[in-house]
């Protein structure tokens, strides 16, 4: 009984996510996942590398299962919400390419995408989760959902702890080809049915709905994401140059000495 109601279809909006089961997972997730990554910090390299492949493997399971709970206990499949056309969704595309890819630009790139913006889709994803407001945290849905944004944070964190992310300049721009390829499909069947993935039809239901009724959607998509890659820079790239241009100065200090 208690199985069945675990697996159990609930879109009845009886629950509100930021409850205090909801804020408790977040506080402790995000505690877990920095002491974890400390503890690791030093791991070799080569270990690491095994901890990505099997967290890719995890992470490339959870939307297929996702799908065949959907479809067996709905008896349907939403494609306006569950194709992997949204910033979660890349996750798991991202870092199963960065660990199975052979070539060196591709690997780099998709590591700035996860050390970056994945940061700022996790966090997003799980404190502002809707799924929450439909379904339990004890659900298939709810566990389902927090499983995984806690593994978007805890590989973007691990990268950065143990230093196996070394960030380079083409960094600053790079980290945002993955997004570029998603907009490609995102864009299409947003056109085509109306839908709103990306948030590239005006962020439907979100705070930022509200700005992008104001400008015509050209103008809104161009906007939103110039504020990505600024922001991206200024929380993560700047501080990083600034510390190696200093290191360099340092190491030439030392020379002339």
């Amino acid at each position: 009984m208690i199985l069945a109601k675990f697996f159990e279809y609930m879109p009845k909006g009886e629950y509100s996510m930021l409850n205090l089961a909801h804020i408790l997972i977040i506080v402790f997730g995000l505690v877990g996942i920095l002491i974890a990554c400390f503890f690791l910090r030093k791991l070799e390299h080569k270990k690491v590398e095994k901890i990505l492949i099997v967290c890719a493997i995890i992470a490339l399971t959870l939307d297929p299962i996702y799908w065949i709970w959907e479809l067996v206990v709905t008896k349907s499949f939403d494609f306006s919400t569950t194709l992997p056309l949204y910033f979660c969704s890349l996750f798991f595309i991202v870092l199963n390419v960065a660990v199975f890819s052979k070539k060196q630009a591709v690997k780099q790139t998709c590591y700035a995408y996860l050390a970056t913006f994945n940061i700022f889709a996790g966090l997003m994803g799980l404190i502002l989760n809707n799924n929450l407001n439909n379904y339990p945290v004890l659900s298939f849905v709810g566990v389902r959902t927090i499983v995984y944004h806690l593994l978007m944070l805890f590989v973007s964190c691990l990268i950065w702890f143990t230093g196996y992310y070394k960030p380079q300049i083409k960094d600053t721009f790079r980290f945002f080809i993955p997004l570029a390829i998603l907009f490609i499909p995102a864009l299409i069947v947003d056109k085509i049915w109306n839908w709103d993935y990306c948030y590239l039809n005006g962020g439907r239901g979100t705070p930022i709905e509200n700005v992008s009724r104001a400008m015509p959607n050209a103008v809104y998509i161009i906007l939103l994401y110039i504020l990505v890659i600024v922001a991206v820079n200024v929380v993560f790239y700047i501080p990083t140059i600034v510390k190696y241009y200093k290191s360099k100065r340092g190491e030439k200090k030392i020379e002339t000495k």
